[in-house]
């Protein structure tokens, strides 16, 4: 008990300050990229290869409002500094984007469509007017190499804290809406969406308020456009490898996701409420692995870390090709907690990665423009996604699946279509990872070795 207390006591105020805001943005992603294809297919009765398409283009999209976002809050001059109004801009639109997506009015096939388009290019919106200045804030807020992998901690927490609440919580809330109030699916999924925007809202207007006394990093005055500064940052090895880990991390991840609700209910042929035992268990073994892998990285190294949690990731993925409808759930419950202990090396390592490289950037150019990178790396996430909604919807479809059948309906092939989703995709994802890390060298020692060239600063 006084251990638990000194821990409480030991708690930096801006770092969860700051990283209560990732709740949000987790609770918003994982709502989106669990459900949304589901809801889609299943409940409004949109072909899969369009729906894929439609969330793939909405994400796309951010290719233009991505960058310009970063350039946006590097240019921005408030009294709350160069991020945090749009803070609290996003966290109003993003709770209100959520709602629309799963509140969605009775309309014909090509009005459905029409407004499901509008509404997933209003969250991409949303998203990006909040998470580019969010993820600038940690190059800004903390200068020690090691001491950002704390920071990011108190991330990592919050994303295993929203990752059960979306995954887990939401099929247990559509299930308790529809079997004990008895809501049609319609219906249960607006109400998903109305739960999901106030907690999506709520915590990304708390780290507004929680990063008052974040640090105020000036601009630099110089005068560059935004193609030359990508020239300028594209030759990083280091922040290009960045983005190829990052982008091959979370397709694997988004075809997990996506594959998530079609893998239970056709193949494993289970209600959607042991997402939750799932869910649990991942979340415990996050949790419980984060001390351990702060700790590896200040010891070993942020690409070791990368390296274990990559391997387990790839062999507990495997798993999967043993799994069916007669598996207990027990050891289904069991590889989700395995595979958190390595999702949880996975997601510390990366997020402690941005930092460093916009660090090392600085370093070399001597040029604050933590916003841009913050943009290209938000557009990678989102690319990954939208990358996984096309492959996924679009295999699915190639593979024979039958939107209107049953999960006795469905052909063999169809239903290896379902697992290659859940498990080979991710899977060849994590090799590719393997294989960039091995060409990824920036450490502590190296950024040490640089000192950046001076600017003029403007106020912030």
């Amino acid at each position: 008990m006084n251990a638990l207390k000194d821990r409480l006591n030991n708690l930096n105020p801006l770092y969860l300050g700051w990283s209560v805001g990732t709740f949000g943005a987790s609770i918003l992603l994982n709502i989106q990229n669990v459900a949304a294809l589901f809801f889609f297919v299943t409940v409004l009765k949109v072909d899969p290869l369009v729906a894929g398409a439609i969330i793939s283009g909405a994400k796309l999209y951010d290719t233009f409002t991505d960058p310009l976002m970063g350039a946006i809050t590097d240019s921005t001059k408030s009294r709350w500094g160069r991020r945090r109004p749009y803070l609290l801009a996003g966290g109003v639109l993003c709770g209100a984007s959520v709602l629309m997506l799963f509140a969605v009015p009775q309309l014909s096939e090509s009005h459905t469509v029409i407004y499901i388009t509008a509404a997933l290019l209003m969250l991409a919106t949303a998203y990006t007017v909040f998470n580019v200045p969010y993820l600038s804030m940690p190059a800004e807020m903390v200068s020690n190499y090691h001491e950002r992998s704390v920071l990011m901690s108190y991330r990592v927490f919050f994303i295993s804290i929203a990752t059960y609440t979306a995954t887990s919580g939401a099929p247990a809330l559509l299930g308790l809406l529809q079997d004990v109030y008895g809501m049609d699916k319609r219906e249960a999924y607006a109400w998903l969406g109305v739960v999901a925007g106030l907690l999506v809202s709520t915590a990304m207007i708390a780290s507004f308020f929680g990063t008052r006394d974040a640090p105020l990093v000036e601009k630099t005055k110089v005068k560059m456009s935004i193609l030359e500064q990508a020239r300028m940052m594209f030759s990083s090895k280091p922040f290009v490898l960045f983005l190829g880990l990052k982008l091959t991390g979370l397709f694997a991840l988004a075809a997990m996701l996506a594959a998530k609700f079609f893998f239970i209910t056709y193949f494993m042929q289970k209600s959607l409420a042991i997402a939750a035992i799932f869910g649990t268990a991942s979340m415990v073994g996050q949790l419980l692995a984060l001390p351990f892998w702060v700790r590896l990285s200040k010891w070993r190294g942020k690409k070791a870390i990368l390296v274990y949690s990559s391997i387990a990731q790839l062999a507990f993925t495997a798993t999967w090709f043993f799994s069916g409808p007669q598996e207990p759930l027990y050891i289904y419950a069991l590889r989700g907690l395995l595979l958190g202990i390595g999702g949880c090396g996975t997601l510390l390592g990366t997020q402690a990665m941005l930092p460093d490289v916009m660090e090392y950037d600085y370093r070399r150019t001597g040029l604050h423009r933590e916003g841009i990178f913050a943009g290209l790396a938000s557009f990678i996430e989102k690319l990954a996604f939208a990358l996984s909604g096309i492959v996924i919807g679009g295999f699915l479809a190639y593979m024979g699946f039958d939107r209107n059948a049953g999960a006795a309906g469905q052909t063999e092939q169809a239903l290896f279509g379902i697992l290659a989703c859940q498990a080979l995709i991710p899977m060849s994802m994590y090799v590719l990872k393997l294989i960039l890390l091995a060409m990824y060298d920036l450490d502590e020692k190296k950024l040490k070795s640089l000192t950046p060239p001076e600017h003029d600063a403007a106020p912030a």
